[in-house]
């Protein structure tokens, strides 16, 4: 049986090594690239699983690769490695489709936690959990437009927020990113806030001891 091929690109030999040794150790093979040019000629050649590229590089931005690898191999996670502290730079990178993002020096904990759903993604639009008689109604651009949103959110471990009006479908909406996302075989829980009182929701969600 193959193993996973996953993409590096960062500029720094100690980061990549350190990335391709965690990586064979979760019996992941690894193709590594220096630079954005040399990471359009992997992708050009091999199809991989997974990549994970620093948000700085030599000849460019790490989100140009983002933004590559999204509309030219949409099937392929990405998730970026940013400065520690960053977090300006990590909404950048999941606004323009990074799967996740990991921040140095690196948690390898969290590599690997990151890697392995990662590695659980199915296809965009794919249903990994469940059946589900679910769906969105409607072949107008801007459904399609909704659907293809859906997908995307699906593959990211970003938060997500559906607003609109009462009956447009938020929660089928909300539903079908938990069904194509990989936690689709754990349980989808609504809860209808408004319904709480504000002074009982800490209670409800976590729990309260009785006399406290």
């Amino acid at each position: 049986m193959s193993h996973p091929l996953a993409l590096i690109v960062d500029d720094e030999p100690d980061i990549r090594e350190l990335l391709e040794m965690t990586l064979k150790r979760m019996d992941v093979d690894t193709c590594s690239a220096a630079n954005l040019e040399e990471a359009r000629n992997a992708l050009s050649k091999q199809e991989f699983n997974l990549c994970l590229t620093d948000m700085r590089l030599p000849d460019g931005n790490g989100l140009e690769l983002v933004a590559l690898i999204n509309q030219s191999y949409p099937h392929v996670p990405v998730a970026v490695v940013t400065a520690y502290g960053n977090m300006e730079s990590a909404v950048q990178a999941l606004k323009a489709g990074a799967f996740d993002f990991v921040s140095k020096p690196v948690n390898l904990r969290a590599l690997r936690a990151l890697v392995g759903t990662a590695l659980k993604l199915r296809k965009p639009g794919e249903v990994t959990g469940p059946k589900t008689n679910l769906r969105l109604i409607g072949e107008s651009p801007a459904m399609h437009k909704v659907r293809e949103t859906i997908a995307k959110l699906a593959r990211s471990q970003a938060p997500v927020y559906i607003s609109g009006e009462s009956g447009v479908g938020k929660e089928i909406a909300a539903r079908l990113i938990h069904a194509q996302s990989p936690r689709a075989t754990a349980h989808f829980v609504p809860v209808n806030c408004g319904a709480i009182p504000g002074e009982l929701m800490e209670s409800e969600f976590f729990g309260h001891k009785k006399g406290s």
